[in-house]
């Protein structure tokens, strides 16, 4: 078991986080799976309005995979598929039954799990719909099922803010994470990478078998996959494939492969300061936003992001949760800007640089909202960017490059290892008010489109 320690990056103690406790939850009517979840998927409907369907009936699949599809998560009839503008498929709703039935699936016991073929768990995978469960770096996006990885990661020690506490999680649900690492470890010649928290207690996580365990500590983003993927088993080129599977993506393989159950639920956190209870819920799968918060109430002037507060999407009640995101946040909308905000001394201001007194005596449950404190300027090198980014890559420069289209410096400066989500931190740190995430996220389509 290796011990790494993260020096580089920042914990933002924000109020509003969750409490280990799960809060009541109603039965939902509707359940809804947006294709847009799906980072490169062009998607070809496979139903129509009215049909009867089941748990894990194929709603639509990739146009350039036919192999690849998605499947419902409950039992009902397709109750509408809403098309956007240019024909773009934005969410098919199911409205559920009352008597939900499944797809059936084959099942094997511990033993079978162990001496199958790595051919028959991806066959496996691709037709219960579940092969999106397994992303890979470079691009973020889902695996490749006829490349093999040269390794895989599983992380149980998100850092994001509001993030859940996988152990707290494992200890109330251990059901199918041995048999998802074993199924795991049959799709690569090479390591499953399973990091965990340095303080873990959980003997399931310590000294789990088929994967190398991996502790790190440290500041966020010591939670994040790039993170760990860039200080194990790093990626040096495009060629080079590492794949990654969130902690109860790995239990939801493993659970259709002894149980035979297509995964209908998932655990998710509410956190920030713009709702009265933070706490855990188990929620089924494309629940809408405004069911999971049927017991629950928010504030009026919210921002609602489906996923963590730096790296989370804008989304509204009547969208269901992100099918990756097991956060939901929601915090006050700023509307108001302080006058001379950067002239006052500063005891209840939030700073990561230091100009304001709040950085010696720590600010505890700080109340943030939207409010950018500043409008958009030029790229001033002050070395924040780097302070929070606990990487071997140059930040500044990868920026430069990246916005000046030089394809040859963004290889060299490391763009294939990089993730939106990694540079999060970068972006609230930045006193040049850049949208670092999504300027990464163009070099990744660039670099990725010219091939």
């Amino acid at each position: 078991m290796s011990n790494i320690h993260i020096k580089k990056g920042h914990d933002l103690n924000f109020a509003g986080k969750p409490k280990k406790v799960f809060g009541k939850l109603g039965n939902p009517e509707i359940l809804t799976v947006s294709p847009l979840d799906f980072p490169g998927i062009k998607p070809k409907i496979l139903v129509k309005e009215g049909d009867e369907i089941k748990i894990g009936t194929p709603l639509f699949s990739d146009k350039l995979n036919s192999d690849l599809i998605f499947c419902s998560p409950g039992g009902g009839k397709v109750h509408k598929i809403h098309v956007g503008e240019r024909r773009r498929i934005e969410y098919i709703s199911i409205q559920l039954s009352s008597n939900e039935e499944s797809e059936s699936l084959p099942t094997y016991n511990e033993n079978e799990i162990k001496n199958l073929k790595t051919d028959d768990i991806v066959k496996q995978l691709l037709k219960s719909g579940l092969w999106y469960l397994i992303r890979q770096r470079p691009f973020s996006k889902i695996a490749n099922p006829s490349v093999k990885p040269k390794s895989i990661f599983v992380t149980a020690n998100p850092t994001a803010p509001f993030s859940p506490d996988y152990q707290f999680i494992l200890e109330n649900d251990l059901s199918g994470f041995q048999e998802g690492l074993d199924i795991l470890g049959k799709l690569t010649d090479g390591d499953v990478n399973l990091v965990i928290p340095k303080d873990t207690t959980l003997k399931a996580l310590s000294m789990a078998g088929g994967a190398n365990v991996h502790q790190f500590s440290g500041p966020h983003p010591a939670g994040n996959v790039g993170i760990h993927i860039h200080h194990i088993d790093p990626i040096r080129s495009v060629e080079e494939s590492v794949w990654f599977v969130n902690l109860q993506d790995v239990q939801a393989i493993g659970n259709l492969f002894s149980s035979g159950e297509y995964p209908k639920y998932k655990y998710v956190t509410i956190g920030g300061s713009g709702v009265s209870d933070n706490h855990y819920l188990k929620t089924r799968r494309g629940m809408m936003i405004s069911d999971i918060l049927t017991h629950n109430k928010i504030d009026d002037d919210v921002r609602i992001i489906s996923g963590d507060l730096l790296s989370g999407t804008k989304t509204t009640l009547s969208n269901s949760l992100g099918f990756y995101d097991d956060v939901l946040t929601i915090i006050p909308e700023g509307r108001k800007r302080h006058f001379l905000g950067w002239m006052t001394p500063g005891f209840s201001q939030y700073s990561l640089a230091g100009s304001f007194p709040s950085k010696l005596f720590g600010l505890k449950n700080y109340k943030t909202d939207t409010l950018m404190n500043g409008s958009k300027r030029a790229i001033i090198p002050f070395g924040q960017i780097e302070s929070v980014l606990p990487m071997d890559i140059l930040p500044t420069f990868l920026i430069k490059a990246i916005l000046s289209r030089d394809f040859e410096e963004m290889d060299k400066l490391g763009i294939y290892e990089c993730s939106p989500e990694d540079f999060a931190l970068c972006t609230y740190a930045d006193v040049s008010k850049m949208e670092i995430s999504e300027i990464i996220q163009d070099g990744l389509d660039f670099m990725e489109a010219e091939g």
